[in-house]
């Protein structure tokens, strides 16, 4: 049973904008908030509808604000990016849309991201160790294996392929 009946459409828009005052989200998240305050699927429905219309949520414009803050201050890469962004309820049409915006700045958003993990590190006496260590590290930051044996070999020598 719903905690709130069917005429609190206004107070579900409240709440549903409240919730958008702190940060941008996805329709998803704003529909999975208002379900966890107990409205009724089709208060929900109509609150994101309004929202959506008035421009408060945009599915498209919270991917591309979502990945670019991702991509400049944690160096992520593509398949991260489009893990979290399905992550967070956007369809698969924007993510693709998103994820081929972003890749065009991959490589260098991988050098970024090796740098500074490099810079990090103490210099390691056996090479191979940190070799694969930093492939494993761009590996989680979610970069294709053609970025990082391009980046690791620019920065650390030739990668065998058994050393990984």
């Amino acid at each position: 049973m719903p905690k709130y009946p069917e005429k609190e459409t206004p107070y579900a828009k409240t709440i549903a904008l409240k919730y958008l005052s702190r940060a941008p989200k996805s329709t998803r998240d704003v529909e999975l908030k208002l379900k966890e305050k107990g409205f009724a699927e089709d208060v929900i429905k109509e609150t994101a509808g309004y929202l959506t219309d008035y421009g408060y949520l945009n599915d498209r414009m919270f991917a591309k604000n979502w990945a670019a803050s991702r991509i400049k201050l944690r160096h992520w890469g593509e398949n991260r990016i489009t893990h979290g962004l399905r992550q967070n309820g956007v369809s698969e049409e924007i993510i693709k849309q998103v994820v081929d915006i972003a890749a065009a700045d991959e490589l260098d958003t991988a050098k970024i991201a090796l740098e500074k993990w490099l810079k990090n590190k103490r210099q390691e006496k056996l090479k191979e160790k940190l070799k694969q260590k930093a492939f494993r590290h761009l590996q989680t930051k979610g970069f294709p294996l053609s970025i990082i044996i391009s980046v690791t070999k620019k920065y650390l020598g030739d990668l065998e392929v058994s050393e990984l």
